[in-house]
């Protein structure tokens, strides 16, 4: 009997190496065509696009300037204006005291990628195919593995970007840091209507961190490589080579500064994207151990100190009050970070991995001092910019942000009547929430996952209320539903 088992115990381990070799020989295969003949996701709207921008009008003489200080994983509890008590961030308090700060503002996913093509396009992820995690440096695994599933790892032609449409219309279209939306030729920022970049094309963990001037390398880096383990904190033993990433945001701060003193009475966009306070944390050594909130604490002070400048250049050179500027976050905390009150985290569609800072600063055309409960999305700084400059927006397309002209410039309530969770995994909403109430389908607590609706003024995401209000959970839940079953049948969103 046991002889038996012996041979048919073998014969399956053999039937099951065999699968498994075949499986790893298929894999290479793909993997070998993948790297000789991949191509990136065919566009499907691309003579529109061009129609579109061929057809916008120029700017008028008196169309404003826009800063957008876009920073990586900054939690909503960061900032002191914000409730933190370690940080010290006087400079962007004295830009949400001087305008408006705004305390129900989301990006439109919880991770990097998803948030910023929302950001640049005003459309959910999905609408962009960026909506399966994050893109990898073209030379990582992952990024073999995306391209091997079908994602893709770069933004698609046909989608309109936010610089496209201000440089059709005749603005200077600067960018100054953090990309993250592709890297081949092609699906660079400067491809996508930015007539200047300095950055890099990844995350700070993502290495080759090269950093880049247009499309050419002015600094590479050397720093060895593990693509077994990331770079995550500042105790990593590697030493850094040719980058340094202890002074990129002196770096980005200096380049910026450039692109402001360039302009003349030409209008501009500048999109200032940080790479901090993403991890691995290097603080600048001018300024390290000065924070109470330590090395974390170092860095976002350093950002503050950058937001000073900015704001300080705007100041000298005239161009303060002709220029909206916009601080916020692609997405929440990451750990060291804070969310403050918030539950939750980057990664997850609690309130902690998708509400944001988000501060706007218009002197003479946004009242000193307040302070707004409207709700507001990534995805609507399209729309509101379009607004302000005068423009169309494309009409061949939906556009999932809303104005937010009257939120920021009169103190008028949200545009929304309810604002979307985007899991990191799915193009499909997990959630909504309304003024007052959150609804999640799915809690994700094994063995007890049901339906929860939660009661944002009053709680941190703790109770479940969908007992004692039936009517707003089922309100809700059909919002989730039919933006569901709008983006299954035209996920692309065209019109």
């Amino acid at each position: 009997m046991s002889r038996w088992f012996r041979a048919g115990s073998l014969a399956i381990g053999a039937v099951v190496l065999g699968g498994l070799i075949l499986a790893l020989l298929l894999a290479g295969l793909r993997w070998a065509q993948v790297e000789l003949f991949y191509r990136p996701l065919a566009p499907e709207r691309l003579e529109e696009k061009t129609r579109y921008l061929d057809g916008v009008p120029a700017a008028a003489a008196d169309a404003p300037s826009f800063v957008v200080i876009f920073f990586d994983d900054l939690g909503h509890g960061d900032l002191s204006s914000y409730g933190n008590q370690l940080v010290r961030t006087p400079a962007i308090d004295r830009a949400a005291a001087e305008g408006l700060r705004m305390t129900s503002f989301y990006s439109a996913s919880p991770v990097c990628t998803p948030s910023r093509a929302a950001l640049l396009t005003g459309r959910f992820p999905v609408r962009s195919h960026t909506d399966r995690h994050v893109f990898f440096s073209d030379e990582s695994p992952i990024a073999t593995l995306r391209k091997m599933l079908g994602l893709g790892n770069e933004l698609i032609r046909d989608e309109i970007l936010l610089p496209e449409v201000l440089r059709a219309a005749g603005y200077a279209t600067g960018m100054v840091g953090k990309w993250h939306l592709g890297g081949i030729p092609g699906h660079r920022p400067t491809d996508f209507g930015f007539e200047d970049w300095f950055g890099v094309l990844w995350s700070n963990d993502m290495q080759p961190l090269h950093l880049y001037r247009g499309d050419e390398i002015e600094i590479r880096d050397e720093t060895p490589r593990n693509f077994l383990r990331n770079f995550r904190d500042e105790d990593d033993p590697r030493e850094l080579r040719g980058v340094d990433q202890r002074l990129l945001t002196r770096r980005y701060t200096e380049e910026a500064i450039r692109f402001l003193e360039a302009q003349g009475d030409r209008p501009f966009f500048l999109y200032l994207a940080h790479s901090l306070p993403h991890v691995p944390h290097f603080a600048d050594p001018e300024f390290a151990g000065r924070s109470a909130g330590g090395v974390y604490g170092d860095v976002v002070e350093d950002l503050d100190r950058s937001t000073a400048a900015v704001l300080e250049a705007l100041e000298r050179l005239g161009l303060a009050e002709d220029t909206l500027v916009l601080i916020t976050s692609d997405n929440g905390a990451d750990y060291n970070g804070s969310p403050g009150f918030l539950r939750g985290r980057k990664g997850e569609v609690l309130e902690g991995g998708q509400r944001v800072p988000m501060i706007a600063r218009w002197p003479g055309r946004i009242a000193p001092g307040q302070v707004t409960d409207a709700m507001g999305m990534n995805t609507d700084l399209f729309p509101t910019l379009l607004s302000l400059a005068g423009l169309p927006s494309p009409a061949d397309r939906v556009l999932d942000g809303r104005d937010l002209t009257p939120v920021l410039t009169e103190g008028a309530g949200s545009p929304h009547e309810v604002l979307y969770y985007f899991p990191v995994s799915d193009g499909l909403p997990a959630g909504a929430r309304g003024p007052r109430f959150k609804y999640l389908a799915s809690t994700g607590d094994v063995g007890r996952d049901k339906p929860i609706l939660t009661d944002l003024a009053l709680d941190q995401e703790a109770h479940n209320l969908i007992g004692l209000f039936p009517e707003e959970g089922a309100r809700l839940r059909a919002a989730v539903e039919e933006l569901s079953a709008s983006i299954e049948e035209n996920p692309r969103g065209w019109r």
